[in-house]
């Protein structure tokens, strides 16, 4: 009896041991060294590019967080994720993160976000290489999905599998605002296809050539009239980019590399190094309006602050109309005009009674002439 109570004793254990062994396996199995090799290059101003593996990504601290941002739709998105920081990503990599100035990260799609200095000091941004406790993610998610909590989603890229690094970000000094509209007559429109609608949409190379200076290594940023701003590197900006100019959302960025939700909607105002084009009907949601001769409209120097240009009061100013019909104006005597929105689709400009400056019938663009 003792004897048969010792050999299924026997038998019990050794079940357990072989169930053991089956699951020590069964892990070993799972584990997927394609998917683990995955590589995210990192280059910019850097001497050579260097890379970093999943499965190295695994060994470093893992940074969990109940992850949740509103797509620009409005449609919040909850999950789960874990991962490194980018800053243990870099220094696993032998890199500062101190020693940039801004950080670009790249989808496997093409898709691309600059992360700014402001951003980059205030918010602790993850690689979730885990989500919803998937350790192997979906093709649309991996190698890994940037976090960056308190941001909209256009800053949360997806299939990030390039890092850029930028040491130098040239400084903007804005020198001339635009009116969008005008500044694009003659630029026949494409019919941009999205998400099954055709609507008109204006290629930026094309808004770029009319500028006097591009600098490809400066930010392109743009804002909308809810105040959320996204910047790009330029270069990245200058193919097969456009702004949508009707239908929903509109005037919204577009791009073949740019998903539903990850749009910026209702620019109120876009900018380069060195000009800035404005969309009056957003902007003026961001300035307010001011009241001058029984009209109202956009206090002009509100607009050119709120697009960042500098020194207004300082400084002299050429207020251009589309007929080409201009006046001068010093940067204190800004706060006396205003640009109103015409239901016909102009953009006058008028001054306060007793100034002695001309109105313009419909602006073109307000320069700096320092």
């Amino acid at each position: 009896m003792v004897l048969k109570k010792g050999v299924c004793l026997y038998v019990v254990l050794l079940l357990v041991c072989c169930v053991l062994a089956g699951c020590s396996l069964q892990k070993a199995a799972a584990v997927n060294p394609e998917y683990e090799g995955q590589k995210i290059v990192i280059e910019g101003d850097m001497d050579a590019p260097k890379e970093i593996t999943v499965v190295e990504m695994r060994a470093l601290t893992q940074k969990k967080l109940d992850a949740n941002f509103n797509r620009t739709t409005g449609l919040l998105e909850e999950f789960k994720a874990a991962g490194p920081t980018v800053q243990d990503v870099l220094a696993h990599a032998g890199i500062k993160f101190e020693d940039y100035k801004g950080v670009g990260f790249v989808g496997k799609d093409g898709y691309y976000c600059l992360v700014t200095p402001e951003i980059m000091s205030s918010r602790e941004m993850i690689l979730a290489i885990n989500i919803d406790g998937r350790s192997e993610l979906p093709d649309e998610l991996s190698p890994a999905r940037l976090c960056v909590q308190g941001e909209f989603g256009p800053y949360w890229v997806k299939m990030v599998d390039k890092i850029v690094l930028y040491k130098e970000i040239p400084e903007k000094s804005i020198s001339s605002v635009w009116v969008f509209k005008n500044l694009t007559q003659g630029i026949e429109p494409y019919q941009y296809e999205y998400y099954g609608s055709k609507d008109d949409a204006i290629e930026l190379a094309q808004v770029f050539s009319r500028f006097d200076n591009v600098n490809n290594k400066a930010f392109f940023t743009m804002k909308s009239s809810d105040g959320f701003k996204k910047n790009e590197a330029l270069n990245m900006v200058s193919k097969r980019y456009y702004i949508k100019i009707e239908g929903e959302g509109a005037p919204m960025n577009m791009s073949p590399n740019i998903k539903l939700g990850m749009n910026v909607q209702r620019i109120a105002w876009f900018s380069t190094n060195a000009d800035a084009a404005v969309f009056p009907e957003e902007l003026i949601k961001l300035t307010g309006e001011k009241e001058v001769g029984g009209q109202k409209g956009i206090p002009l120097q509100a607009m050119l602050e709120e697009v960042q240009v500098k020194g207004i009061e300082g400084k002299q100013f050429e207020v251009t109309g589309t007929d080409g019909g201009s006046v001068n104006v010093s940067g204190r005597d800004l706060a006396e005009g205003i640009l109103i929105i015409k239901g016909d689709g102009t953009y006058p400009v008028v001054w306060t009674e007793g100034k002695g400056l001309s109105p313009i019938g419909n602006l073109m663009r307000i320069r700096s002439m320092d």
